[in-house]
């Protein structure tokens, strides 16, 4: 890979920092406050169901984290949401949305290594106002050239993000975490990929790795700047 790419796009969540822990954490609280109407494992099905059925309308992030939890409650409380329900909800967002920041081992150094000698870039998906206070609170804007907050990762948005570069897509590369957003798609289009594996996944994104000799894993985000330097 060594001098064969100018850009690198990162993507942000479970990338570059923690993300899928805390909606873990989330859904387990949700779990416990609906527990009363029916078991765990319903209401575990109840919100990924709603969770799915959003997306498309709403995007990614906590805001339609909330309207499926609202819909899953909705419906698991016979059609009416008590208020201990709703604001039980509104504090489980509440405590999403404002939770510790944690940058994942090995990220800062692994920019600093290759800043200068690439230009580095963010290329994410979800809320864009809840995208870019994540990217502020990094504090890492001091190696990206800058950030893009994408539609959606299909092989569509990498052809889009291409094209805005003023690249051809095999000169795409893409550092993720995500088989199905980060990896399958750039690979699709004729790019290049490495997978930064994390231990949490959203079943969201579940998908099995794609055969490629264009497709990289390593162990740790650190791993990548002995293919790249």
């Amino acid at each position: 890979m060594k001098g064969k790419f100018k850009y690198v796009f990162f993507d942000a969540d479970d990338t570059l920092w923690e993300n899928e822990q805390f909606f873990r954490d989330a859904e387990e609280s949700f779990i416990r406050l609906l527990s009363p109407y029916t078991g765990p494992e319903g209401v575990q099905q109840m919100l990924w169901d709603r969770q799915e059925e959003n997306i498309p309308l709403f995007g990614y992030g906590s805001k339609t984290y909330m309207i499926g939890m609202s819909d899953a409650a909705m419906e698991l409380c016979g059609g009416h949401l008590p208020a201990e329900i709703y604001h039980g909800i509104k504090k489980i967002i509440t405590d999403l949305t404002y939770h510790e920041f944690r940058l994942l081992d090995g990220v800062e150094e692994t920019l600093e290594a290759l800043y200068g000698h690439y230009t580095l870039v963010v290329a994410t998906k979800g809320d864009v106002t809840e995208q870019m206070c994540k990217f502020r609170q990094s504090g890492l804007g001091k190696y990206f050239h800058h950030v893009e907050v994408m539609e959606n990762k299909c092989e569509q948005n990498y052809l889009e993000l291409a094209a805005k570069h003023d690249i051809a897509p095999q000169q795409l590369l893409m550092v993720g975490n995500s088989v199905k957003s980060d990896i399958a798609p750039v690979i699709n289009v004729g790019g290049t990929a490495i997978n930064t594996p994390h231990n949490v996944v959203w079943v969201h994104e579940m998908m099995d790795m794609p055969e490629s000799d264009r497709i990289t894993v390593v162990k740790s985000i650190k791993d990548i700047v002995n293919f790249l330097l």
